[in-house]
């Protein structure tokens, strides 16, 4: 009798349990709803970047995702399929390259620890990564923006005008402003000033930018700061009223970012730790 009720007090556990992590996971997917997410009808399974279970954990962390290809921390690149699973019955798999990728610009170009370029995945059909060579056009653009040291990411602003958004191992983002006097003259640095400071939002390891959006953001390694409006009742309601932007501290995604629900956020998608992607 007493076996039957110690089963019995197992099950019960096992199932408030259940209950609760299931609680949990649906205030994570209403609340990044209500952030302007959208839910994905498909599971996304990969061992390497999402854990099993609660016991275990990841054995690399994202770094950059664009729904294409995935940067780890560690400088590892993974191909990714947001659909249907590859023949490893997972929705990732490990891109063989054998240099650490320590930078990139955009979503097309990554720096190794080689100090090359190499064209992103899914940019050209070669397997699997493609050399940048003085060919391209954009060559000597590549080596004053990715070829500095202390450069991780570079994103660009307005090309035309040369207006580049340039996070720095010192954690702040600075403004690059890249000039030339001619076609056949050299890029040169003509401006740098910052932008996201370390001194305000902390030590930066990643951000967006999509102007006054709330695509862009600034992420700190226990914060997420999402570009927001400041008047949305006044500009929603009245047509000679314009929405004002600022950079403000998201609590919500902070808070699930903090508790690990929320394992990447990056410009183009959100997983969580519950086998469920987000898009913008």
């Amino acid at each position: 009798m007493s076996i039957n009720i110690k089963k019995l007090r197992i099950i019960i556990i096992i199932f408030i349990s259940a209950i609760l992590v299931t609680g949990c996971n649906g205030n994570v997917t209403r609340n990044l709803r209500y952030a302007g997410f959208s839910l994905s009808t498909e599971e996304f399974t990969c061992n390497p970047l999402i854990p099993v279970s609660e016991d275990s954990k990841s054995i690399d962390t994202i770094l950059y995702s664009n729904g294409t290809y995935a940067i780890t921390d560690d400088g590892k690149l993974y191909e990714l399929s947001l659909s249907k699973p590859y023949s490893n019955n997972e929705n990732c798999k490990k891109i063989n390259f054998p240099i650490r990728i320590i930078a990139y610009m955009d979503e097309t170009i990554l720096k190794g620890e080689d100090n090359k370029f190499y064209y992103a995945p899914a940019t050209t059909t070669t397997t699997p990564l493609t050399e940048v060579t003085t060919n391209d056009s954009n060559y000597q653009l590549y080596t004053l923006l990715l070829g500095q040291k202390q450069v991780k990411k570079v994103i660009t602003v307005d090309a035309n005008i040369g207006i580049y958004y340039v996070l720095e191992d010192d954690g702040t983002v600075y403004q690059y402003t890249i000039t030339r006097q001619d076609y056949n003259s050299p890029y040169t640095i003509t401006e740098k000033k910052p932008v996201y400071e370390k001194a305000e939002y902390g030590t930066i390891t990643d951000f967006n930018y999509a102007g006054d959006s709330t695509l862009t953001y600034i992420k700190t390694k226990k914060k997420i700061y999402r570009m927001q409006v400041t008047n949305e009742e006044e500009c929603t309601k009245y047509a000679d009223i314009t929405c004002k932007y600022k950079m403000k501290l998201d609590d919500t995604l902070t808070k699930y970012y903090n508790n690990k629900k929320i394992l990447y956020y990056g410009p183009n998608l959100v997983f969580t730790d519950y086998g469920k992607y987000f898009t913008p």
